[in-house]
């Protein structure tokens, strides 16, 4: 009878540590994940109606938790840092907190754009003629010289967007392409759906603050990723300065030289031997603060990178030299 006792006990005390744990478990993922971070792909099937998904995690790194974040955490927004090798990251800090793009907003338009060249719906020599000016309002923004009645390819327009990153091609682009930016931003999402990318959401193709705007870092690696795919793309990201022309109202041709705002590239800052840059694209708002991201080789090994530095451009390249010294 005594043993028959004791063994009804342990039954309860483990039915009471199982439940315990679980709830704990659950109340612990509650306090982690706040309503200012989202899980990392949170797709349902029987809403996803892009390409099939399967083998994501193969494809992919998978990023939950914070890894080597000591030297970002005070002064950075996000930062993540990925050995595309191996496919685990090396930094992690916020990497699926929502976040403000600004330009590298422009590697989905830029993305967006080559789909519909490679649909056959523009051509890099097409010449598009404004209708109206463009008017971009924030303050510091990159604009061209382009105006009302002025003329200029498609090439020299996608040339500008992603090496200069002037804010006005992207609505020419968009508005090319779709008619409007909204029904062009629409595309985006779509896109940024099919690739996984899934806690994204743009509301314009160049960037400048919306607070309905925004990305995760992890997401942005998503994004890095998929530029890889066009030829295009890669071609740009290769140029350290390129010499573009335009016609104006009057019928007179323009050049305008112009250098990447990638200082790693323009000369701003110097580039280790090793280390060979591929895609990558630049931001600046004064709420998204400087961000850069790119696809790099270090010693011929892959990384991907990106850093939302609330500092300053000087701290940003500098937190990405520390990621360059912990790929070795």
């Amino acid at each position: 009878m005594g043993k028959m006792i004791i063994y009804y006990i342990c039954l309860v005390l483990i039915c009471a540590l199982s439940i315990w744990f679980i709830i704990g478990r659950n109340v612990h993922y509650d306090d982690e994940y706040t309503e200012g971070i989202i899980n990392e792909v949170s797709i349902e099937n029987s809403a996803y109606e892009g390409p099939s998904l399967n083998g994501f995690q193969s494809r992919y790194a998978v990023v939950t938790e914070d890894v080597n974040e000591r030297k970002f955490k005070d002064d950075c927004y996000a930062a993540l840092l990925i050995d595309d090798k191996n496919r685990v990251p090396i930094v992690s800090y916020n990497s699926l907190r929502r976040i403000y793009p600004a330009s590298t907003t422009k590697l989905m338009t830029g993305i967006v754009v080559c789909d519909a060249l490679n649909a056959g719906e523009i051509s890099l020599d097409q010449e598009v003629t404004l209708t109206h000016d463009i008017v971009i309002d924030e303050e510091g923004a990159l604009v061209s010289m382009l105006k009302n009645g002025y003329t200029i390819t498609v090439r020299n327009l996608i040339y500008g967007l992603m090496m200069r990153s002037y804010n006005d091609y992207a609505v020419i682009l968009a508005e090319l392409i779709c008619g409007d930016t909204a029904t062009f931003c629409e595309r985006m999402n779509q896109k940024a759906k099919a690739i996984g990318a899934t806690n994204s959401h743009f509301v314009n193709p160049h960037g400048l603050h919306d607070d309905n705007h925004y990305i995760t870092a992890y997401d942005m690696y998503l994004i890095i990723n998929e530029a890889k795919k066009y030829d295009i793309l890669k071609e740009i990201d290769s140029y350290d300065t390129f010499t573009y022309s335009f016609t104006d109202n009057e019928g007179v041709s323009w050049e305008d030289d112009i250098s990447p705002t990638n200082q790693f590239i323009s000369g701003g800052y110097s580039l280790p031997s090793n280390i060979t840059i591929h895609e990558w694209k630049t931001g600046t708002t004064d709420l998204a603060g400087n961000v850069l991201t790119m696809n790099v080789e270090v010693d011929g090994k892959p990384y991907s990178l990106f850093v939302a530095d609330g500092v300053s451009q000087n701290d940003l390249y500098k937190k990405i030299g520390i990621m360059f010294n912990l790929t070795r």
